[in-house]
C-alpha cells in the first residue's frame, strides 16, 4: 500500500547583511550560472516541511527543496555560531542563513 504524505512548502526570505569579511561566515557565490545553490532531496518518505530560501532583495531562488530538519541539523552543527551566506546570483546581495531564522 501506498502511504499519503502531506507536505507543506514554505518560503522564507533570507536577511540582507552588508558584505562579509572573516568574520566567521561561510561565504558563497556564483560567477556566471544563476541557479538555486541548493535543490534538496525529493524523496517522499520523510515527512516534513520543504523550505525554499528566498534572497531578501529580489526573491531569487538561493535554495529549495529543503526539508526543514535538513536545514536546521546543518545550522545546528555550527557550534562555534558560523552563519552561511549565499551571494545571490541575480542582485549580488548578500543573504544569510543561520539559526536564528528556525524556531524549532
Amino acid at each position: 500500500m501506498f502511504e499519503k504524505h502531506i507536505l507543506i512548502m514554505t518560503d522564507i526570505k533570507c536577511k540582507i547583511i552588508s558584505e562579509p569579511h572573516q568574520d566567521r561566515k561561510a561565504v558563497f557565490r556564483q560567477s556566471s550560472i544563476k541557479t538555486p545553490y541548493i535543490d534538496g532531496d525529493d524523496y517522499e518518505d520523510v515527512q516534513s516541511i520543504k523550505m525554499s530560501y528566498l534572497c531578501g532583495n529580489c526573491d531569487f531562488i538561493l535554495a529549495k527543496n529543503i526539508h526543514s530538519d535538513q536545514i536546521a541539523q546543518l545550522l545546528s552543527t555550527n557550534s562555534k555560531g558560523l552563519d552561511i551566506v549565499l551571494q545571490c546570483p541575480e542582485c549580488k546581495e548578500f543573504n544569510v542563513l543561520n539559526s536564528d531564522m528556525h524556531t524549532s
